[in-house]
């Protein structure tokens, strides 16, 4: 099976392309393949479940349902050390299934892996 890395950029304010993120990491997990999610930029957000939960794509999909299934199958959720920082997250803010990682990680990941960026 194959590596993919799933790079979100976008935070509240774009609810659309973050489900469409998870959506894709979790189809990309059903089948088998080895998935990363990194959060970066304003995708650093979504640390904060109760806001996740709100998070609706206009066709109803909600991402935690999708987040949910990527932390139960043991795919790894990265979040950005200094994009949290800025925003005042810290790693014992992080919720379960979560992880900072760092530019140097992101650059390693990506090449092993097939990366989508949204």
């Amino acid at each position: 099976m194959g590596k993919f890395l799933f790079v979100l950029t976008r935070g509240p304010e774009d609810p659309t392309r973050a489900v469409r993120c998870f959506q894709f990491a979790k189809i990309a997990a059903e089948q088998g393949h080895e998935v990363t999610v990194f959060l970066v930029d304003d995708a650093v957000y979504f640390t904060n479940l109760s806001l996740a939960e709100r998070i609706k794509a206009p066709t109803g999909d909600e991402l935690m349902g999708y987040w949910k299934f990527l932390v139960d199958k043991g795919a790894q959720l990265l979040v950005c050390k200094p994009c949290a920082e800025a925003r005042m997250v810290g790693e014992e803010d992080l919720p379960p299934g979560c992880r900072i990682g760092t530019g140097v990680t992101l650059i390693q990941l990506a090449a092993e892996a097939q990366v989508f960026t949204f």
